[in-house]
Parts: C-alpha cells; structure tokens; sequence
C-alpha cells in the first residue's frame, strides 16, 4: 500500500506541474496525455499499451473512467474529482483510490445533465462491456464533431487516422481469415488488399496471430450481446452464450487456441494487456447474464451470481483446455452443448423464480 501511495503522489506532482490532464506509470514507462475526458484512456486501450497494475492521476474520474481503468488493470487511481459511482466501480475491482474532491456525479460542459460518457455507462457493469460502448460513443461524437465542422488538433488527426489504418487492417483480415482460414492467409494478402505496405501491418501487430487476438476481443463482447437480446426465458439465453462461445473458438482453430492457452497460462508473462484480463472479463459476461436473469424476475434475488459465474467460467475454460489436450478429437462446441443439455439445467434449478426455465 506504502508503495501505492508514494506513487499517486509523484504522479499527482506531476499532473500539477506539467499541466497533464492523465499519466500513467508502469515500472520505468510513462504515459502522459493532455486530452480532455476519457480520451486519453480509450487511445491507450487502442494502442494496446499495458498498464496492468499500474498506477495513474486524472483530472476527472467518473464512472466511465472508472470501468476503463478497471479494464486496463490499474492498481491506483489518484483524480483530483471522483463521483461517487466511480469511486464505487474502484472500490469493486479493488483499486485503490485517492481524490481532492468527490462528487455525486460527473455533469457535461454546458452543464444542463450528466455527460454523455457517463450516461453511456449508466446501466453498465461490466467493464470490457462499458469499454465496447465508450469505444462507439467516442467515435459517434467524433462523427458527429466532424460532420458540424468542427477541427482537431492536428496530433489528434495524426492518431485518429492511425486508428482508422488499423481498423482497415482488421476489417479486411476479418474478410480474408473468414474465406481462406488462419494457415492460408498471409500479411502479404492483407495488406494488399487493404492498400498498404507489408511494413504498415507490423506498426500494428507483431504477427499475423495478433489479429484473429484482436477481432476476437470485438467477437466475444458481440456474442456477449446477442445472448443479452436473444429472444427465449433464461436457459435459452445462457445457453446460447455459452454455446457460441465455444463455438466460435473452434472455428478460430485448434491451433490458434492452443497457442492462445501456451502463451497466457502465466499471466506474468502475457503482455497483451487485452489477453491478460480475458479470463475477467469473460467472468464479468457471464455474471452479467446471470444479472439480467435477477434484474428480469428469472432468477431468486439471492441468487450466488459471484459463485455461479466463477463456476460457469470454469466449466467452459475447463472444456477449451480439454479440447486443446484432446488434439481436438472431438467438438467443444457439441461438449458444450451437451453440459448445458445435461447439466446445467440442474445446477440452475435451486435459483429459479417460476417458469424461468
């Protein structure tokens, strides 16, 4: 905690004197940002910088910063304004949380109602969720920003089009990897169809794996969110979550999850910050759908979310990581079919209000 503590106050030092609206430290390396509200977050997170366990003084934190922060793995937030909801998320992801002031809540620039980004978040508890709609929120405001004629700074034209070549390079090997697989694509065909040099992809992606990693991230908060809307009482909706999970990481291939599996076993050693805080957040979506089955009246109110997501968690990494060790002589989506047919309607039972079967 000593350690914490020393920290925030060098960063809030610093925040101070070099006129910073964000920094963040992670042992020798430091990132510092004089963009407005939770910019600098989001641009860190596209950037794939890891600051897991890091520690990081802001302006203004609410929620929305809050659940990015959460996110990356930070262990220390210093803001010189903390609502009362972010400091609530940081308490819950055991943040530790130092502030000048606190408030109720964190409202816009004009100040006639709770800003925008906050009200993104509202109702969202998840942070690799509240990360997806913040992603989309910023990007509709800087659609919306350009279209009324408003000008960027140019570093931030700089950086938005880095991020848009980025996005180019995922969209066209979503296209590829899909028509031809993982073996028969190469970075040679990807950034020909997508109009660059070969050179471009590795500023991005240190290699071809890497994508297929990162249009996962995007695939997993979509199946997330179909399972959510799905049509049908709880057990339909639980069922189809966990099903298209395991679905869609057989059809990535056995190779790629296996990879996957070798090179995250020791988080220690993991330095995509994305794959490290994967096994939460996929925790986080499975309470979020046990969540929504309390909040609909399908489950009892003391209903063990905590200890069933944990549980469902380890059923369906327990399943991948047998699958990997089979050689993939079976089907994990067919073995997960066949727990929740079998299985799981039993573990549920105890929890159920009425007909939410």
């Amino acid at each position: 905690m000593a350690e914490i503590l020393t920290a925030l106050a060098r960063l809030r030092e610093r925040l101070e004197a070099e006129n910073l609206t964000c920094i963040a430290q992670k042992d020798d390396s430091i990132l510092t940002s004089r963009a407005r509200g939770i910019r600098p977050l989001l641009e860190w997170i596209a950037q794939g910088e890891n600051l897991h366990g890091a520690c990081a003084a802001d302006r203004i934190v609410g929620k929305a910063a809050a659940m990015l922060y959460a996110f990356m793995g930070v262990k220390g937030v210093f803001a010189e304004v903390l609502s009362e909801s972010g400091l609530a998320v940081l308490k819950h992801y055991g943040i530790h949380a130092e502030y000048a002031a606190l408030t109720p809540k964190i409202i816009n620039r004009e100040g006639t109602g709770l800003c925008p980004m906050e009200q993104t978040v509202l109702t969202i508890d998840e942070p690799s969720a509240a990360y997806a709609a913040l992603r989309e929120k910023a990007a509709q405001l800087r659609a919306a920003a350009k279209n009324g004629g408003l000008m960027c700074e140019k570093l931030t034209n700089r950086k938005l089009a880095a991020l848009e070549t980025k996005r180019k390079l995922l969209e066209t090997a979503r296209v590829l990897i899909r028509e031809k697989g993982l073996v028969n694509t190469s970075v040679e065909e990807i950034t020909r169809a997508c109009g660059v040099a070969n050179g471009t992809f590795y500023t991005y992606f240190k290699r071809k794996e890497d994508v297929v990693f990162a249009l996962s991230h995007d695939m997993f908060h979509e199946i997330y969110e179909q399972a959510q809307s799905h049509v049908g009482p709880f057990m339909d909706r639980l069922t189809f979550y966990m099903v298209t999970f395991s679905g869609h990481i057989e059809r990535d291939g056995l190779k790629l999850c296996q990879e996957w599996v070798r090179n995250t076993v020791d988080p220690d050693l993991v330095e995509n910050p994305y794959d490290r805080e994967k096994l939460r957040m996929d925790r986080d979506s499975m309470r979020g759908m046990l969540k929504q089955g309390v909040e609909r009246g399908e489950l009892r109110e003391d209903t063990p979310i905590d200890a069933l997501a944990d549980a469902l968690t380890d059923v369906i990494y327990g399943e991948m990581l047998c699958w990997d060790m089979s050689g993939g002589a079976y089907s994990f989506e067919e073995r997960t079919k066949t727990f929740c047919t079998l299985f799981l309607p039993a573990m549920m039972k105890p929890y159920f209000n009425g007909n939410a079967e």
